[in-house]
């Protein structure tokens, strides 16, 4: 079972654990995995490898060039990397696209003093099971997945580095730690999270107020649906 999918489990299971006593089981005690092995290259197109930062904490964070909260993402990432480079953290900013120039506009708009690499092959986001953009993963001191957080924003951004001052003390996280985005929310087998920005423009982010995001959903969810179909509810380029 992948780790995305214990967390859900975990999540629906807590309420009633709290309500029988059980304690909160650290998110240890669930068998954290260790994290799938990538192929990445930084903008110079030398290798970047998770191995060469084993004993640090590395937040591994899964961004788009076309997705609205990686801009807010990307300054809060680089402020979490200087304010606990000296404890050990790594943030390492990974993304699938293919669009060269796309990437170094990004960069230029929000330049960050992290890691930045991409992977050319698309296949961490499926070793990652990444469904929503963007998406960061924690990783432990030993290489293992100790928790994941699905789309941006405030309270994701306060979450994340409660979790990661805790990993940096050598505290186990709880169960709950984890941030995972609606069955509603998440990209289909068809069309993955990273490529979601060709089907919808960049306003169609997860945050906002639950009914903005529904609606914003509703509409992503049409162009999507009609991409590569002809109909007239589309015509297959995802512009209704």
């Amino acid at each position: 079972m992948k780790y995305r999918e214990v967390a859900r489990a975990m999540k629906g299971f807590l309420p009633a654990l709290i309500l029988l006593g059980v304690p909160a089981l650290p998110v240890a005690a669930m068998g954290g995995e260790p994290a799938p092995k990538l192929e990445l290259v930084d903008r110079a197109s030398k290798p970047v490898s998770l191995e060469a930062f084993r004993g640090k904490v590395v937040v591994l964070d899964f961004w788009a060039p076309w997705c609205e909260p990686c801009r807010k993402s990307f300054p809060f990432l680089d402020g979490l990397q200087k304010k606990h480079a000296a404890q050990g953290l790594q943030v390492v900013g990974v993304t699938l696209e293919a669009d060269v120039e796309a990437i170094g506009e990004f960069l230029d708009a929000f330049p960050v003093g992290f890691v930045v690499a991409r992977d050319p092959s698309e296949k961490a986001g499926d070793a990652y099971d990444i469904v929503a953009m963007p998406t960061t993963i924690l990783l432990d001191r030993e290489g293992g997945v100790a928790a994941r957080f699905e789309g941006g924003g405030e309270a994701v951004h306060r979450k994340l580095e409660v979790a990661v001052e805790g990993l940096l003390a050598g505290r186990a996280l709880p169960a709950g730690t984890d941030v995972l985005v609606s069955a509603n929310l998440q990209a289909s087998a068809a069309v993955p999270a990273w490529r979601r920005g060709y089907l919808a423009d960049a306003m169609m982010n997860l945050d906002g107020d639950p009914l903005t995001r529904i609606l914003r959903e509703h509409v992503h969810a049409s162009k999507e649906g009609a991409a590569g179909t002809g109909g007239a509810s589309g015509g297959g380029c995802g512009c209704n």
